[in-house]
């Protein structure tokens, strides 16, 4: 059938995921979005699909990776508290979102570079949408935190996250092709954005990360002369003190650094829970344990994505996530993937403020599981390129 065929091409995937990107910014209310998810993407991929599709993408190690922490989560759920049928149903609706991505055609990094400036101006458009909805209904002052944001992108340390994978992506391209100055106007608005509006501490995490995944770019470029690494550097030095000086001496850097930190909290708590229940299969993917701080502040989640895993699918399910997270990052570095760095500062984000991978479309799904799919459709087209030559030489 010609609409089945129509589905099935790489144009149709390149204008959905884009579509459903932009979705983030403008559909209200979580059903509705995974309605919209379900229907621009998943449906799609589950109708068209075939066999061969999902052959060629379990040849990839990061796709049995992926399997792998599914099935963790589903054995998990049989022997604790969960239903192994709804992990299952989970498991399903991530591949086939993984399968969606991976049906995408190659992506040059000009057309990348286009894109992660195209999704940071979106988030800025949306970021003072809210500013300035928030302020004429009375609920945000300047200088405050900007807190929950109306559509389903909606909590800011996520957005913060997103934006500094689209940072991540504008950095490495932007070095490889000596934009310099658009890279350092990129790394003063996402700084300014996060600390000044936003008011997360996700963000210096992150700009560490880049920062250093830059030098690390620049002492294996031989392309790069020595005068570019100074002056990059000394860009980084003025930021990081400038990031120093609001920290000490502006009420920003009093809400940044008085607030409450809860992570280690929360990670101990949950930990000793985990070990309670069983240290190799966790409490089940279902198990409604709340964790109470010191200052009887209920704590409904970990904060972090991996401690999440280790609570409800114990070692098993934790080791194949490990593994996953350092096997992308450690391929796709050496490869100089932007999908790759846009991965690793989506996962450290995770890393302290994240829950369940394998659910229903969320917003963790924009700085974990799209920058992975992303990468796994790079090394899919590598693979496929390279068939030809080992047949030449054949």
């Amino acid at each position: 059938m010609k609409f089945i065929e129509f589905l099935r091409r790489p144009d149709y995937a390149l204008y959905a995921v884009g579509i459903w990107m932009l979705s983030f910014l403008v559909i209200v209310g979580s059903q509705a979005h995974n309605n919209f998810s379900y229907l621009i993407l998943i449906i799609p991929t589950l109708i068209s699909l075939r066999i061969s599709e999902v052959r060629r993408f379990f040849t990839n190690p990061l796709s049995q990776g992926l399997l792998l922490v599914i099935l963790s989560l589903i054995l998990a759920a049989s022997f604790g508290d969960g239903d192994p049928l709804r992990q299952a149903k989970f498991g399903l609706i991530v591949i086939l979102f993984f399968l969606a991505v991976a049906r995408l055609p190659v992506i040059t990094p000009d057309l990348a570079y286009k894109a992660a400036w195209l999704y940071l101006s979106l988030l800025i458009i949306y970021i003072i949408f809210n500013m300035g909805w928030m302020y004429m209904n009375g609920s945000w002052l300047p200088w405050q935190r900007l807190e929950q944001h109306i559509a389903k992108l909606g909590n800011v340390i996520y957005i913060t996250n997103t934006m500094g994978g689209m940072l991540a992506i504008i950095t490495l391209l932007g070095l490889q092709s000596k934009r310099f100055a658009e890279v350092a106007f990129a790394h003063i608005l996402v700084l300014f954005l996060s600390l000044a509006l936003l008011q997360t501490r996700s963000i210096l995490g992150i700009w560490v990360l880049i920062s250093l995944l830059s030098y690390l770019t620049f002492k294996r470029n031989s392309d790069f002369k020595r005068n570019h690494l100074v002056w990059i550097t000394l860009g980084l030095i003025l930021m990081g003190t400038a990031i120093g000086l609001l920290l000490s001496f502006t009420s920003i850097g009093e809400s940044l650094t008085n607030r409450g930190f809860y992570r280690l909290e929360a990670w101990e708590g949950y930990i000793k829970k985990t070990v309670e229940c069983g240290i190799w299969l966790g409490c089940g993917p279902e198990n409604q344990y709340r964790h109470i701080a010191r200052d009887g502040l209920v704590l409904v989640t970990p904060h972090s994505a991996y401690i999440t895993q280790f609570f409800r699918a114990g070692l098993i399910g934790l080791l194949p996530l490990i593994m996953l997270t350092v096997w992308a990052c450690v391929t796709g570095f050496r490869t100089k993937s932007w999908a790759a760095w846009y991965f690793m500062a989506g996962a450290l984000g995770l890393a302290f403020d994240g829950s369940s991978l394998i659910h229903s479309p969320g917003q963790r799904w924009l700085v974990f599981h799209l920058p992975l799919a992303l990468l796994i459709a790079q090394q899919l087209h590598e693979a496929t390129n390279q068939l030809p030559e080992k047949n030449l030489k054949d």
